[in-house]
């Protein structure tokens, strides 16, 4: 029965991989009830003590396709037969989708593939990585192998630093400062795709029509600031992640050379002042938040 089972995995991704790449359709079904595939899985996964594999994509991605190879080859494929229930979910372009994620207190993504591990009990389990797919065909399939058999048994937990209070209301305030930016920024997507809606006949005329030219390079002019924004809210995210943890552990290794819970206990109790410096985005303004936008 496994092998059936692997058999038609691969047969599912490597047959979708090709369509897509040929302009047909390919393994991220933008028809698909997302949120009715999610909650079948969660029910198979609470029955067979599996794990949810929910992975956010896009047919036009490059990295999504290099996902798919990688759980088409025949190791991994067996992973996933053996301890996942897997979900794809199309994102189109950064605009569909994103309520399923939040759902999980997760406000954006960042890049395609975005990928949650889901334990029906301990809820999304690899929050810490869950956004460093975007670079999934280049990827070593060896690392991603190991990736997914070890999230197959992950136990969420964390050393002395992340098991502090004082790290923990730092993370709060990363999140309430993601959860604002993140959700402007799903925003701004859902917006262009509204937006370029409207320029079908702008993006026909452009090659003999002036107007309609300079209309369509407004437009990806504002979808590329939108994108190199993106990535600087992931770049801005982990670094804010990385700069918790350091500030953290100094204030521990003030307190004394071995990191032990006695010792989190005690910074704990003394309620240091540590505080993150957030990056500024005042700067960074989309079109329609400008008085008297009109598209």
């Amino acid at each position: 029965m496994l092998r059936l089972v692997l058999a038609a995995l691969c047969l599912v991704f490597m047959t979708a991989h090709v369509s897509a790449r040929d302009g047909g359709n390919g393994p991220f079904d933008a028809t698909a009830d997302a949120r009715a595939d999610l909650d079948a899985a969660l029910a198979a996964a609470t029955e067979n003590g599996n794990r949810v594999l929910l992975v956010f994509g896009a047919n036009w991605c490059h990295d999504s396709h290099g996902l798919a190879d990688h759980f088409a080859q025949a190791d991994l494929g067996e992973i996933i037969a053996d301890h996942y229930e897997l979900v794809l979910v199309d994102v189109g372009w950064r605009h569909r989708n994103l309520d399923i994620a939040r759902d999980y207190g997760v406000p954006t993504i960042y890049g395609t593939p975005t990928v949650f591990v889901i334990d029906p009990e301990l809820g999304l389990l690899n929050r810490d990585t869950m956004h460093s797919w975007h670079t999934a065909y280049s990827r070593p399939h060896d690392d991603v192998v190991r990736y997914f058999r070890l999230m197959a048994f992950t136990i969420p937990g964390g050393g002395v630093v992340e098991n502090t209070q004082t790290y923990a209301a730092l993370v709060e305030d990363i999140e309430d400062w993601e959860h604002r930016e993140g959700t402007r920024l799903s925003e701004a997507y859902v917006r262009l795709q509204v937006w370029r809606a409207t320029l079908d006949e702008d993006f026909a005329a452009a090659g003999q029509d002036a107007d309609a030219a300079r209309r369509v390079e407004f437009y990806h002019s504002v979808e590329a600031a939108i994108d190199r924004h993106r990535g600087r809210m992931r770049e801005d995210r982990n670094a804010l992640f990385s700069d918790a943890r350091e500030a953290v552990r100094d204030a521990l290794f003030e307190l004394g050379s071995d990191l032990t819970p006695e010792l989190a206990a005690e910074l704990d109790a003394a309620r240091p002042d540590i505080r993150l410096e957030f990056p500024d985005y005042s700067g960074v303004r989309f079109p329609w938040e400008e008085d008297g936008w009109a598209q």
